[in-house]
């Protein structure tokens, strides 16, 4: 057996529920669009997804983003978003392209592991 400990003095970021234009995060309720790391949580409002890129993303992802960026893009994404997903691979960040609820999923799955990650959620 193998048991996985949690560094850091926040609480994991965990989501508890999505839906009527938010997310309800580790007991905290977020109106609107969010940035999640695993210990942190950000309101944020995301630009246009049809022209985000990197340059969008550095003000909530910091000087040393996590190598993989979950982009939850509403019900279902539109575009594939091939120049922010050239951008990141640039820098060594793996993109993953998914609806919201799927990148809550998929968010929860990874901290659970233990995984770096940070998650890009567009509230539906």
């Amino acid at each position: 057996m193998n048991i996985k400990t949690f560094s850091g003095d926040g609480e994991l970021q965990l989501i508890h529920g999505y839906g009527d234009g938010g997310f309800r995060v580790t007991q905290q309720r977020y109106k609107g669009d969010l940035v999640l790391f695993p210990r942190t949580a950000i309101e944020w409002t995301v630009p246009n997804l049809e022209t985000l890129c990197l340059a969008d993303l550095r003000p909530v992802l910091g000087d040393t983003p996590p190598a993989l960026l979950l982009l939850g893009a509403g019900e279902a994404p539109q575009s594939q978003l091939s120049q922010l997903a050239a951008e990141l691979k640039d820098k060594g960040i793996s993109l993953e392209l998914m609806s919201t609820p799927a990148a809550c999923r998929t968010w929860n799955v990874l901290m659970t592991e233990g995984r770096e990650a940070a998650a890009v959620l567009v509230a539906v």
